[in-house]
């Protein structure tokens, strides 16, 4: 829960915050027990210590807050030294507390207060998950001097001792007092010569405006933070651009940037994001949701490079931007703003079909065992930790027997496997079982697409499935077509694909079935498929139509399987691809082999 007050009586805001600590549980807080009597509080401790912290007990008795510091409640002080309110003191033209307005000494205390206990194990590289009582957030972080790694707050402060741990909270103390961000993004991008063009960009569009304004103030929470990715002039000059006016009449087509449709008004929303998202938050996100309509910016951290839209699709490895991290993490009263290296736009995709063989995962992919010389069984959950960052199992604690989740690449003298691998889930309705799980697409380009999930039917496989679509997320899906791992090919009413059932394949997919493996009809080249005709195991590949979904966002999506009948008692749930086929193309086509290869249409 975000908090923003105005300067008013502690009072109220004590009943505010008693109130966000009440319901805020999506933090875990500090155990330990809480005391108004045989514990000192916040404001006896720093009486305690007069020599180090006389200051800053001045600071909270002329803010009017040492009767709500020393009362009852769950808080973290970063309390600045004597020495470090002297030097802040000093630095702004004035020799004692005294000088303090009531405001300003209320303002110092707040950006200081998190009404929340948090101790250094819940610190991280970035802002810290609780907002100050002023309305900002702080950034923790680590820096190393002459061997000595140290706690910092906003890159400049250094935490001297930490987890001073009180009858209503924690104090950590500074050796600098924190200084909060006064500009908005769009004076703090103004303010700075690296960004004329963007400034301009952003005055002409109208994003400058929105970029302006007080976050306290801003109705609509979702807005009340933003944040912004900048390209210097210098990176724009770099690729081509000599002046605004050339940047200018590239995007803008319309002749007003104002209109929503105007290129160079989609290019600034591009560059813009609601929330303040710091470097970790983008390193830990796979996508920043922009401005721009349905338009999103992937994520990759890479050895120590954070890059933006470095993606593969189709096969093809798109190279991406590079975050200048020196010029990043800047923040302002209203957000937080990046500069990337080179300058980067939407990317305009095609809607095409997505052939997705579900074990080509990467932390499978780096397992000597993944199709390799040493080919055979990779626990998907050893030791009851999925490996796979791809993968989402419902409760897991239910989930015991790690050897029954398998990725499995041992060939099949029946039942032949796209890349001769399959995920080998055990599914059913004992709770020693999973009941979902689901999986993290490729890219998918707007549009709308039928899914085929394909399987290899096994006789002691008895679950079937519904197939959801970013189900808990935005735009949630559910598909109607149940898909029955405890059927085979015929259950599409073909019993033969031979040369005597010309019409089987088209019979097939008018009922939601199709053959997705190549037989031994079908040649790519000099290669002749497998599977065979008319025998044992030409019907044992499934590919069954689950439904048609609607993707509005290019990005990666989560398709879900949900068991909704069958008991499921061993490791038999073999699911080998999935394809998203754009609704009008061609859905029998291509076909797969053991060897990965595509069979295209004769």
């Amino acid at each position: 829960m975000k908090n923003n007050f105005n300067v008013r009586s502690f009072a109220i805001v004590a009943v505010i915050c008693t109130l966000t600590l009440l319901f805020i549980n999506s933090c875990k807080q500090e155990s330990y027990t809480q005391s108004t009597t045989d514990d000192v509080n916040i404001t006896g401790y720093l009486d305690k210590y007069p020599d180090q912290f006389s200051l800053m007990t001045q600071i909270i008795k002329r803010s009017g807050t040492a009767g709500y510091l020393g009362a009852y409640g769950k808080f973290t002080l970063f309390t600045p030294s004597n020495d470090a309110i002297t030097a802040w003191l000093k630095s702004n033209n004035k020799t004692g507390v005294d000088q303090l307005t009531v405001e300003e000494a209320k303002n110092m205390i707040k950006y200081h207060l998190l009404p929340d206990t948090v101790a250094t194990n819940r610190f991280s590289d970035g802002k810290l998950a609780q907002i100050t009582l002023f309305g900002q957030y702080l950034q923790t972080g680590v820096k190393n001097e002459a061997g000595v790694s140290n706690y910092t707050v906003n890159k400049s402060a250094k935490i001297t001792q930490s987890n001073v741990r009180l009858g209503n909270g924690i104090i950590h103390v500074l050796d600098r007092v924190l200084v909060p961000a006064t500009l908005t993004l769009a004076k703090s991008i103004e303010g700075n010569a690296r960004y004329t063009y963007f400034t301009q960009a952003l005055k002409e569009t109208g994003f400058y405006d929105s970029l302006n304004v007080d976050g306290a103030t801003v109705l609509d929470t979702t807005r009340r933070f933003q944040t912004a990715i900048l390209e210097s002039d210098s990176a724009l000059k770099a690729a081509g651009f000599a002046n605004y006016a050339d940047f200018k009449a590239r995007y803008s087509k319309s002749g007003n940037p104002k209109l929503h449709t105007d290129s160079l008004w989609l290019y600034m929303a591009y560059h813009l994001s609601t929330g303040p998202t710091y470097v970790p938050d983008i390193i830990s996100s796979p996508a920043i949701y922009t401005l721009a309509p349905k338009e999103v910016i992937t994520t990759k951290f890479a050895g120590q490079s954070v890059l933006l839209n470095e993606d593969e699709f189709a096969g093809v490895i798109e190279k991406g931007v590079e975050i200048n991290r020196t010029y990043s993490d800047v923040t302002a009263s209203n957000g937080v703003q990046h500069e990337v290296k080179t300058p980067f736009t939407i990317k305009v995709r095609v809607q095409a079909p997505v052939y997705w063989d579900v074990a080509d995962q990467p932390e499978l992919r780096a397992n000597p065992k993944w199709r390799g010389a040493a080919a055979g069984q990779i626990e998907l959950y050893p030791n009851n930790v999925p490996i796979l960052s791809g993968m989402i199992y419902n409760d897991l604690a239910k989930v015991t027997q790690g050897s029954e989740y398998n990725y499995v690449t041992v060939p099949d003298a029946t039942r032949k496997r796209n890349s001769n691998d399959i995920l080998s889930m055990s599914v059913g309705s004992s709770t020693a079982r999973l009941q979902w799980f689901e999986l993290r697409t490729p890219m998918l380009v707007k549009g709308r697409y039928k899914v085929w999930i394909c399987y290899i039917y096994n006789s002691t496989n008895t679950v079937a499935f519904q197939v959801g679509f970013d189900i808990g997320r935005q735009n949630a899906q559910v598909l109607p077509n149940t898909v029955d791992f405890r059927q085979d090919l015929s259950a599409s009413g073909v019993t033969t694909a031979g040369a005597g059932a010309a019409n089987a394949d088209a019979l097939m997919l008018t009922n939601g079935f199709k053959r997705y493996m190549a037989t031994t009809n079908d040649f790519q080249g000099t290669l002749r498929g497998q599977n065979q005709v008319n025998t044992t195991g030409w019907n044992f590949c499934v590919g069954r139509l689950a439904g048609v979904i609607d993707v509005q966002t290019t990005d990666r999506h989560w398709i879900r399987l949900t068991m909704i009948a069958g008991s499921g008692t061993s490791k038999a749930s073999w699911l080998d691809m999935i394809h998203f086929i754009p609704v009008d193309a061609e859905q029998g086509w291509p076909r797969f082999s053991t060897q990965g290869v595509q069979f295209q249409k004769p």
